[in-house]
């Protein structure tokens, strides 16, 4: 049996939400997903919107709040489309890049740690 090989250098999170993202060509455009999973590193977005593999991309989004962060999040990936993904009516795309929040690093680890404990 073979077994996928763990190419990321963070950890990912299931985690969805809706995502908006942006991108530029020639012109600016913007469209809407499903954030599947979040980490450090990067994201992975379903969405009917395709891609090009190494289209820089910047996605938003926001964790609402719950029992161990009283108030929502909010956060932004910004990176390069890394792989694009199509099987059966799902589509969608990673992005590996940089997650940035509003919050200081201590309390993205502390989201995080929480995230784990689920």
């Amino acid at each position: 049996m073979a077994r996928s090989i763990e190419r990321r250098a963070c950890r990912r999170f299931a985690l969805t939400l809706p995502v908006l993202f942006r991108w530029s060509d020639n012109l600016e455009h913007y469209d809407v997903g499903q954030c599947a999973n979040v980490g450090m590193g990067g994201m992975f977005i379903f969405t009917t919107k395709g891609l090009p593999v190494g289209t820089d991309v910047e996605v938003e989004f926001v964790i609402p709040a719950f029992d161990r962060m009283p108030r929502e999040l909010r956060f932004r990936c910004i990176g390069q489309v890394s792989r694009i993904e199509s099987c059966y009516q799902f589509a969608g795309f990673a992005v590996k890049g940089r997650l940035e929040g509003e919050q200081q690093d201590e309390q993205l680890e502390k989201m995080a740690v929480s995230f784990a404990k689920q």
